[in-house]
């Protein structure tokens, strides 16, 4: 009965990765909803103060991308070959052989660059331009050709006016909020692009109002084992994409005091997570439930090197130059973010299905940027000298050494320094400290000298500790001929790949689980939650990126369906901001009022917000309702049913208690209204008072009020 339910767990998962292959969209059990249009008011404060709301940070991010390709591509004629001009150099740099290089390189320099050269249509960076010419005249053509210095929009930026006239329109949203489009272009142009800006408005919300749980995940079989938990194979409700969950048990945490490590974990996997590194294992999202914290883990399901090298035997010079490859520039990702890895062992480098390998475990990793460590952590055989020797402060240096050692154990079958396969783990690291390793006579002289430079006792004299990093590593005669450009793209042919249509893992009886009578006496206290309170984690070009390969295209299509579904309805919806332009509204939107006279029944209402007053109003209601600043006494922060609300305190022994859709709508909201309220308070107390007459209540306005002045005057 066991063996039948393992088969039915793999036949599952294996079918649930396929199926997410091919149409990721449709295994989406969940739906993302955008939020109404109008979030974009709230939005655009929130993401100036953050400085997040400049053209190229937009631009940058891949939704943000997306949404700008699509604005020019239909509705600028002229921005469509400078589109085409960047999209050809990004397809350019992916270019296996460098006679493909030099062939579409010059192309390029033909189509694009010496067209407007001639044309004098604009003005080229001379720098950029010299730069292009003269490697082509001597047919160097490598894949960072076109990018002059790392800045791959050089080019683009300045070939067309396109990119002012996208400049001024962004000036126009994000200043003026789009009332001076007509002033700029034709209508129909900009409130396209006044419409792309706020759709960026409304993805940006989800992204920033992601609450993960179990519930959204479909988790099918466990992978993996270690110390605080188990691995599970999962897929996301909404997008249908499938991950690796690492989830690790807080009981067992606290009962080998491991809170500190599980922490580090967390924080270093944010660390190496951004910048599309093709060789970690990265973390797309973290959360916690009452008593597990979660990573959500790229999945790899080819199996660990550790596990192939049991079933492979050893491998040869030319198997082993390709992994150590891949792991270098791995390596050097976590190295270039002050992440010394400490933990580099066969075991910890995992396969994907087409057998290209990624590092994983960061359990161990170390920030070294403001101390340098020295603790004696990691695996005995691997773990370099200066790591074994207590109270020594080290850096990356730990991690070239044990790339040494794992190497040899790929080529020989065990590390250099546990000879005759002993097991005594104080013999292992007084071989490390005093023995000088023995290379065989089969080694190449170009191996034996990486070996011998990696392998170094004395960090000053380590490969890779010279004061250049992994370029010591990447320029040694063992890897000459290897372009690192198509390294990182992943072009070379790996020299196994895992079988296709098999887990690549353990059975889930054979992996195991935790005894759980181990932690029954283990109790959660609230102080241990609140070591957790800033664990959850989402990183923003990753969300961004799954979302773009699976259900970006069907939630636009949804959306827009649906928004004109219901200015259609009702002729009101959807131009809610209309009532605030030409008024010195500083922000509005929809938010929840706690209503009916028993405040027990949330209201769902539009407000505006004015130097001097709150005004709000109901769906397809026309008549206004207002609260003056003068009739606030507080704004205060208040939390009903753990959700969080903001409570207006009125004179009278009254309280206004509203609640908002997401985390930056009560963020911004809570701070504006308190900006506001501090600001009146400081006029009103100057202003003299008005003998004889008091103030109402919360008043209803049949029309717009003072719309004929500045509300400024109090």
């Amino acid at each position: 009965m066991a063996d039948l339910e393992a088969v039915l767990a793999d036949v599952s998962y294996l079918m649930a990765m396929e199926k997410s292959k091919s149409t990721p969209a449709a295994r989406a059990s969940k739906k993302i909803i955008l939020p109404e249009p109008s979030i974009r008011s709230v939005m655009q404060k929130y993401l100036e103060e953050r400085d997040e709301l400049t053209f190229d940070k937009i631009f940058n991010q891949k939704i943000g991308f997306l949404l700008f390709k699509d604005y020019c591509m239909n509705e600028i004629d002229e921005a469509v070959p400078q589109l085409k001009f960047y999209e050809e150099i990004k397809e350019y740099e992916k270019l296996d052989s460098e006679e493909e290089r030099l062939s579409r390189s010059r192309q390029i320099y033909d189509g694009y660059i010496m067209k407007e050269l001639l044309s004098c249509s604009h003005p080229f960076s001379k720098n950029a331009v010299d730069h292009v010419q003269s490697h082509l005249a001597k047919k160097q053509v490598p894949p960072t050709l076109f990018q002059a210095r790392s800045n791959v929009w050089l080019f683009m930026r300045f070939s067309s006016s396109v990119c002012l006239r996208s400049h001024t329109l962004w000036k126009s949203v994000t200043v003026c909020g789009g009332r001076s489009f007509k002033n700029l272009s034709k209508g129909a142009t900009c409130t396209a692009f006044c419409d792309k800006f706020t759709r960026f408005c409304q993805w940006k919300n989800v992204e920033l109002n992601i609450h993960l749980t179990m519930n959204d995940f479909s988790v099918h079989r466990i992978i993996g084992r270690g110390g605080f938990g188990e691995v599970y194979g999962c897929r996301k409700a909404d997008t249908g994409k499938m991950y690796a969950m690492k989830c690790l048990d807080k009981k067992r945490i606290k009962m080998k005091q491991g809170e500190t490590l599980a922490l580090n974990e967390r924080i270093m996997l944010s660390l190496v997570s951004t910048g599309d590194c093709p060789f970690i294992v990265c973390m797309t999202y973290a959360f916690h439930t009452p008593d597990k914290l979660c990573f959500i883990l790229d999945l790899m399901n080819g199996g660990d090197l550790h596990y192939h090298l049991s079933q492979h035997g050893v491998f040869s010079e030319k198997e082993m130059r390709f992994y150590a490859a891949e792991i270098i520039l791995g390596l050097e990702h976590m190295h270039n973010r002050f992440v010394v890895y400490r933990d580099l062992k066969p075991a910890n480098i995992l396969l994907d299905e087409h057998g290209h390998v990624r590092i994983s475990d960061l359990g161990l990793a170390c920030d070294f940027s403001k101390k340098k460590p020295h603790a004696s952590v990691g695996t005995h055989g691997y773990m370099a000298p200066e790591v074994l020797q207590k109270g020594t402060a080290y850096d990356s240096s730990a991690d070239w050494f044990s790339l040494g050692c794992m190497l040899f154990k790929l080529l020989r079958g065990h590390s250099p320094f546990r000879q005759h396969k002993t097991k005594d783990k104080h013999e292992i690291d007084r071989m490390t400290l005093t023995m000088n390793v023995e290379l065989p006579d089969s080694f190449s002289p170009e191996l034996k000298a990486l070996l011998e430079g990696l392998l170094q006792r004395d960090v000053a004299k380590r490969l890779g500790c010279q004061g250049s990093g992994a370029s010591e590593v990447k320029e040694h005669l063992f890897f000459k001929g290897i372009d690192w450009q198509q390294v990182y793209l992943q072009k070379y042919s790996p020299p196994l790949i895992p079988p296709r249509g098999e887990v690549n893992a353990a059975d889930a009886f054979d992996i195991g689980s935790f005894d759980e009578e181990d932690t029954k006496g283990i109790k959660l206290l609230d102080s241990d939650q609140e070591l957790y309170k800033n664990f959850p984690l989402v990183i923003s070009e990753r969300w961004q990126q799954e979302v773009a390969e699976t259900v970006y295209e069907a939630v636009n299509n949804d959306t827009d369906k649906n928004e004109l579904r219901k200015r259609a309805k009702n002729k009101q919806q959807g131009h809610e901001e209309d009532y605030a332009l030409g008024k010195d509204c500083i922000m509005h939107g929809y938010m929840l009022k706690l209503g009916n006279p028993f405040l027990t029944q949330w209201q769902r209402r539009y407000f505006y917000l004015f130097p001097n007053r709150v005004e709000w109003r109901g769906e397809g209601e026309s008549r206004q309702n207002l609260l003056t600043m003068e009739q606030i006494v507080t704004v205060e922060e208040t939390q009903i049913k753990d959700k969080k609300c903001i409570l207006l305190r009125i004179k009278g022994g009254k309280q206004f208690v509203l609640q908002c859709e997401s985390d930056p709508e009560f963020v911004q909201w809570k701070k504006e209204l308190t900006e506001a309220f501090t600001e009146a308070q400081k006029l009103l107390r100057r202003a003299p008072k008005v003998i004889g007459k008091s103030r109402g209540g919360v008043v209803e306005l049949s029309k717009p009020p003072l719309s004929h002045r500045n509300s400024n005057g109090l």
